[in-house]
């Protein structure tokens, strides 16, 4: 038999559907996006081939055994298949790692471990392919691992955003360059693009249209002017409504609004509860996990309200006002006083 990618003479086949001929696994890998669009298989193989077909799911038991039944809304799901967008296109995850972790029982934990800074850069070499041309004829020449940890951010969002792909809340990138900003849509109306959408077509503005290298983004990076970048290089009628929406984005290492925190805790199932959390949203004063859930699910109804407002929110957590904004958004719910109580504001000696 042939081979199906290099027609070398092979005996050697798929091993779940046996149809189609490899001569090695070189050739087996480089076919694997369209050979899993016809290989029938497993719920994992199902997801991939739904991932590489940007279809979510339907079947029940990829529903059940990947989380989808889980999901509150239809953006839960569409943000939990971005997650696994991420997870198989960028990061490299194939069927059998997925259906391992899965069978296991090990399915989040390892989803964290490979989104992880280290898990997340052994692929780097890979994904790097597309902002090769955008990095400096240095840093083209030399192992993208062995760059700096702020500029393998940035080559690694350069990827993410020439794929066509929006950062997956899990990521830093969805945080620093600004998409926690953006306003979470519980319905979404044909032709109207959402704020994560519109800032996704910026950033490929300024990368393609106005070829932004990534040593220029980076210096913005640093000095956290990464939205200053946008507005000098892009058209004011694209990024007009970047200051009425309060969109912001943050430098490397710089710190953030802890809101912007809470919105990744709530709207991400694999991200843990960070300090700041528990001190400034109430999350330290719930005695067992009932009212800790309680108090997840009603800030998750609090950001899907058409009314909420991220900075808004801020300064009523500094002001200690939490309650009383919360009420304002959502008067009909029945909340509780003490478990949105915050040290704020700090008494000044």
């Amino acid at each position: 038999m042939e081979c199906n990618m290099c027609k070398k003479t092979t005996n050697k086949c798929c091993s779940r559907c046996k149809l189609k001929y490899y001569c090695s696994k070189s050739c087996q890998k480089n076919d694997y996006a369209n050979h899993i669009l016809v290989c029938p298989q497993r719920s994992a193989d199902i997801l991939v081939k739904g991932v590489y077909r940007d279809l979510i799911p339907t079947n029940p038991a990829v529903l059940y055994e990947y989380g989808f039944e889980n999901c509150m809304t239809p953006l839960d799901q569409t943000n939990l298949f971005g997650l696994y967008i991420g997870l198989i296109k960028i990061i490299g995850c194939d069927a059998s790692q997925l259906h391992s972790w899965w069978e296991n029982g090990e399915l989040p934990l390892n989803i964290k471990k490979a989104y992880d800074d280290g898990g997340y850069t052994i692929n780097a070499d890979k994904m790097i392919s597309l902002a090769k041309p955008h990095l400096s004829k240095h840093d083209q020449a030399v192992p993208f691992r062995s760059l700096p940890e702020s500029k393998r951010h940035v080559g690694i969002f350069y990827s993410i955003i020439l794929k066509g792909f929006l950062p997956t809340i899990e990521l830093p990138h969805w945080i620093d360059f600004g998409f926690c900003a953006c306003k979470v849509r519980n319905i979404y109306r044909a032709g109207e693009l959402s704020e994560e959408v519109r800032l996704q077509y910026l950033y490929q503005d300024l990368i393609v249209e106005k070829g932004c290298k990534i040593d220029e983004f980076h210096d913005a990076y640093i000095s956290g002017t990464v939205l200053d970048l946008i507005k000098r290089k892009c058209d004011k009628t694209k990024t007009s409504w970047l200051s009425a929406s309060k969109i912001e984005t943050f430098g490397y290492n710089q710190p953030v609004k802890s809101v912007y925190n809470l919105k990744q805790y709530i709207l991400s199932d694999s991200v843990n509860m960070i300090p700041a959390i528990r001190v400034d949203y109430g999350f330290g004063n719930c005695r067992t996990k009932d009212e800790e859930k309680q108090l997840k699910n009603m800030y998750k109804k609090l950001i899907f309200a058409p009314q909420f407002d991220a900075i808004s929110l801020h300064k009523a957590c500094i002001a200690g006002k939490i309650f009383e904004y919360v009420s304002s958004i959502l008067p009909n719910d029945v909340l509780r006083a003490d478990l949105l109580r915050n040290p704020y504001p700090l008494k000044e000696y």
